[in-house]
């Protein structure tokens, strides 16, 4: 008490200017003279201890009621802002006066750090702060965990969970968030997230002008703890198999399902189901220290199927069609491997059984363009808005997320209290996002990458890439759309939905890089892009727009090939290969010309019917490619139209 008094005075004009909500208790202010266990001559004589008028102030003013200092308890609340954003600061432990017994002070929760402006204000203009949730470290409980804690996962299942603690802290906090880390890259998330408590604030920025955008800021506090599977699998798979565990979400992307499992994994989910998978005499599998994110969930259903627990439900949040499917066929198949090769000492039909029938695998929707965060994001955000974090989530202020209302027992959030939208069938509304948006941004960013642009708004306001996307969204995929009979209550709303995505691609502040749009192209137009080919072709409506897609896209490789760029695909290897021939091609021409410019020149011009002959070619090859394109290279209207556009 002596050193706090000390630096009363101080502190307090720090806070008034700071505005920051703590909350800091007091046990019997001394009065003058002794306190009764001092005269009963159990501790010395402690000096009289007088509150400076500037707080005594301040407490009249914020609690609005007369408070003297004989009460056991002075409580104070000051509006502040600028501590560093963090839970579980240890509290700090505080003795009675006159005792031995310590008790503990309540922990102060803060918000993120802000930085005043060079006028000592914390207000910056175009910029907002959300009310922070109440957080309350020791009542949280862990309800749902999800594998794949990325910059989506913390703006989109993160964010509408933490809208439900401020709405209803009391009901919602049973609901909290565990992540789970299968990739090596995970560790510098879980590290990140660790030292800020896990919580992190989310940066929605929106404009149509470089210099000037808005910008809300909110903290994020829905997320209790991480865990990485390959630091101690059966940890995780214990975690993920408790009883108060309802729901387990993925984000892991497309390519994410059809890793395939491994010995290590099926070793974990034998030994979950014959109940010894902490029986020292019955060791794992040395690859069981590395398992896939399938192979840690099955295991967890097969510890709850042999403890007689209920099931979690499965609900992946990736831009999949039918991907609540997708995780059924995955699990199922997960199982029926292990009866088929005879690895379990117990029968697997009843939990065969139990996977298709008592746990739940919803479809959903999700939508949020979030892109990395660059460091020019982390000076932007410290100049802008007074804002210091390591790694803040930067994305739009849209958010979009429907969900099949399928959940084991009922079990689940009132998501649709924040703007969710709980459905019967996701399939409309998952058509019709994927589609448009999805096939939109990879159609946009091979053509925007091809003429010099660096963003998707630069793309898209692009004089001959916005209307070529234009007509691909509205003569070909809106086509697509119309003609299945299930989207027939959305149909009417498909051109203001086009008419959206367009806008939302043009929004400057969220400065979107088409480099992370072109990651990934074999899967994304695998999964999301050739239905609507096929069902073109078969309905004898033009494709043209895809064939410029395809061409855009094969440019781009044979482009990076010749650069050595690296080809940022879960299937690089494949698809780079017809273009191997052009490797450093860039370079070797380069050094040639800074030789001798005239023969150069020669050398190149007599080498261009070489290389459109070889670029034929290796076209060919890409459009075989099975894995990618599969029936479409044998169609005989698809080739040719391609071959057009290139």
């Amino acid at each position: 008490l002596r050193r706090f008094d000390s630096r009363t005075d101080r502190e307090c004009r720090t806070f008034e200017k700071a505005r920051v909500v703590l909350t800091v208790r007091f046990d019997r202010w001394p009065r003058r003279g002794l306190s009764s266990t001092q005269k009963a001559g159990k501790a010395r004589p402690v000096p009289h201890l007088r509150a400076p008028r500037r707080w005594l102030r301040h407490i009249e003013r914020r609690a609005a009621t007369q408070r003297s200092f004989q009460q056991r308890t002075t409580s104070m609340s000051l509006a502040t802002h600028g501590l560093r954003a963090a839970v579980g600061f240890p509290p700090r432990v505080m003795r009675r006066a006159g005792g031995n017994t310590p008790r503990r002070a309540l922990a102060v929760r803060a918000e993120i750090t802000r930085i005043p402006a060079p006028d000592g204000s914390l207000e910056r203009r175009g910029v907002t702060f959300k009310t922070p949730v109440p957080f309350d470290a020791a009542a949280a409980k862990t309800g749902i965990m999800h594998v794949g804690v990325g910059g989506f996962h913390r703006a989109h299942q993160l964010c509408y969970l933490n809208g439900l603690l401020a709405q209803d802290w009391d009901t919602a906090k049973r609901w909290c968030y565990t992540g789970v880390g299968v990739m090596p890259a995970d560790v510098k998330m879980r590290d990140y997230l660790k030292d800020n408590g896990f919580a992190y604030p989310i940066v929605s920025r929106a404009g149509a002008e470089v210099d000037s955008f808005d910008v809300e800021v909110e903290e994020v506090v829905a997320m209790r703890d991480m865990l990485l599977a390959f630091e101690d699998p059966v940890r995780c798979v214990k975690a993920m198999a408790d009883e108060d565990v309802k729901i387990v979400s993925l984000t892991i992307t497309e390519f994410g399902y059809r890793v395939p499992l491994t010995k290590g994994d099926f070793s974990l989910i034998e030994q979950a189901l014959n109940g010894v998978l902490d029986d020292p005499e019955e060791p794992l599998h040395a690859e069981a220290a590395t398992p896939t994110t399938f192979g840690v969930i099955c295991a967890a259903a097969a510890l709850r199927f042999s403890n007689g627990t209920r099931p979690f439900t499965l609900m992946s949040c990736d831009n999949l069609p039918h991907n609540g499917e997708v995780c059924k066929r995955r699990m199922t198949g997960a199982a029926e491997e292990l009866v088929c090769a005879g690895l379990c000492a117990t029968s697997l039909d009843e939990f065969v059984v139990w996977l298709q029938r008592e746990v739940r695998y919803p479809s959903t929707m999700v939508d949020r363009i979030t892109p990395a965060t660059a460091p020019a994001d982390l000076a932007g955000l410290k100049t802008a808005a007074g804002v210091e974090d390591a790694w803040p989530v930067m994305c739009e202020p849209y958010k979009h997320w429907v969900i099949e209302d399928d959940f084991v027992d009922n079990e689940r959030p009132a998501w649709e209290r924040v703007g969710a939208v709980l459905v019967p069938d996701v399939r409309p509304h998952e058509l019709m996002k994927v589609r448009l948006l999805n096939v939109g941004h990879s159609a946009m960013c091979y053509a925007g990458a091809l003429a010099g642009c660096e963003h998707v708004h630069e793309a898209v306001t692009h004089k001959l890439i916005r209307p070529f996307l234009k007509r691909l969204m509205r003569e070909e995929i809106a086509t697509s759309l119309r003609a299945d009979p299930s989207m027939e209550a959305l149909t009417a709303g498909l051109d203001a939905y086009a008419d959206l995505v367009l806008s939302r691609f043009k929004n400057v502040a969220v400065k979107d890089t088409l480099e992370r749009i072109a990651m990934d192209g074999s899967e994304k137009f695998r999964v999301q892009g050739r239905a609507v080919v096929m069902e073109g072709l078969a309905a004898e409506r033009t494709v043209r727009g895809f064939a410029l897609y395809v061409a855009a896209w094969a440019h781009f490789l044979r482009k990076s090939i010749m650069r050595d760029v690296p080809v940022r695909d879960a299937s690089a290897a494949v698809v780079s290969a017809p273009w191997a021939w052009a490797r450093g091609l860039d370079a070797k021409e380069a050094s040639g010309g800074a030789a001798e410019a005239e023969p150069a020149v020669a050398c190149a011009a007599a080498a261009i019917p070489a290389a459109r002959a070889e670029d034929a070619a290796a076209l060919q090859q890409f459009l075989d490619i099975e894995e990618v394109f599969g029936v479409l290279g044998q169609h005989e209207g698809w080739r040719p139209a391609v071959s057009r556009e290139i």
